[in-house]
């Protein structure tokens, strides 16, 4: 049910499965920061510090990460963590911007643009994720989006992360 799209293309933003060659450009968007900030976007999917690697790893596995394009430039990334083929329904998660580019509703524009991928090419019918209830600017990017609250967990580091659902 499922189909594979290399390229995808909403409005300025393009989606497309992640090539290995861009791996080093998230590295460098996490270069100097801290693990806080790995475990804040990647959960425990990665190991801190990232590499290139890792990611590559991630792919050669069979993991859904994708690359968002704005003008040409890598902006961001984005995973289908788990999809349920049942209720056409995705968790995604991992999604990270170029710090140059936070605090611009870009990622609000490649969050619509995913969504329209998710339903559009993967045929699927709601979207959840889970974000921080510290993570302040990338909650109100996914209210922006149309994500609601179903639920709140807390993490074995005492961070409580927030349930979101979208249907698409």
């Amino acid at each position: 049910m499922f189909t594979s799209c290399s390229m995808y293309n909403m409005n300025e933003i393009t989606i497309e499965k992640l090539k290995s060659d861009n791996a080093k450009i998230i590295v460098d968007w996490c270069k100097d920061r801290d693990e806080d900030f790995l475990r804040q976007w990647a959960g425990a999917g990665y190991s801190y510090p990232l590499t290139a690697e890792q990611i590559c790893g991630r792919l050669a596995e069979g993991a859904q990460i994708f690359e968002a394009h704005r003008g040409g430039e890598m902006v961001g990334t984005i995973e289908i963590i788990e999809i349920d083929e049942q209720n056409n329904s995705a968790l995604v998660g991992r999604f990270v911007l170029d710090q140059t580019v936070t605090g611009k509703g870009i990622g609000a524009e490649v969050m619509t643009a995913f969504l329209q991928y998710c339903k559009e090419k993967l045929g699927l019918s709601q979207v959840t994720l889970f974000v921080f209830d510290f993570n302040i600017g990338a909650h109100k990017c996914y209210q922006k989006c149309g994500f609601c609250e179903i639920g709140r967990v807390e993490r074995p580091n005492g961070w409580i992360a927030i349930n979101m659902k979208k249907t698409l």
